[in-house]
């Protein structure tokens, strides 16, 4: 039964939520950020809580064995190689894509919303989500839950290819799955070798937060 919830749960996450954000994202009404933020989180956060309950019970791990636990201060060096390393291969990969598919300056729905966002309560808001509710939950299904189910049943390489793949299509953007899946299998390198899920959640979001001023910083120019 924790097998099947869990299952139902990340398939939820994965199919129905880039839907989700990709239809508000593109709705004739322009619908308002803090609607499209109401509207995300509630679709997010049941699947969120189901797989946490579920997690050790699935995985077989307890938490502190999954790597949730404060890192120490030699962890945080894997914080700082980690985001240099996401943002090179998610930059080269974007380079990569748009050289091939003839499409410059492709950007998310996401990343669009926010660069549209002109009210400095909202765009803290939309920070907040994207620093800290998305790494959390990102980190907790595809590095907790898929790279240990690969790694049960497989080895390293089958945990972090196919919590990669999964985490570049759970976005919703064909233009965007290949660097996506190279940054999420930085992140899956990230938490193996330092053991701890707090790492991978602080590489996250400090990789969101960097796209998030790159996109400011460009917009005030």
């Amino acid at each position: 039964m924790a097998v099947v919830c869990a299952v139902l749960a990340l398939i939820v996450f994965i199919l129905v939520d880039p839907s989700i954000i990709s239809v508000l994202a593109h709705s004739p009404k322009k619908l308002p950020v803090t609607a499209v933020l109401f509207v995300q989180l509630a679709f997010e956060l049941p699947p969120i809580f189901v797989l946490m309950a579920m997690l050790p019970r699935v995985s077989l791990y307890s938490w502190e064995q999954l790597g949730l636990r404060m890192p120490s201060s030699r962890a945080l060096l894997y914080v700082i190689g980690g985001v240099a390393a996401a943002i090179l291969v998610g930059d080269g990969g974007s380079i990569l894509v748009e050289h091939l598919s003839h499409h410059p300056h492709h950007m998310q729905d996401v990343a669009k919303m926010f660069e549209n966002i002109r009210h400095t309560p909202v765009l803290i808001a939309f920070v907040l989500y994207g620093v800290v509710v998305a790494p959390i939950a990102e980190e907790m299904i595809f590095r907790g839950f898929l790279f240990n189910l690969g790694l049960r049943y497989g080895n390293f390489w089958v945990g972090a290819i196919f919590s990669s793949l999964l985490f570049g299509a759970a976005h919703g953007d064909l233009e965007l799955f290949l660097p996506l899946t190279l940054v999420g299998f930085v992140l899956a390198t990230v938490y193996y070798r330092s053991r701890n899920l707090v790492v991978s959640m602080l590489t996250h979001a400090s990789f969101n937060a960097i796209a998030f001023t790159a996109i400011t910083t460009l917009r005030t120019h």
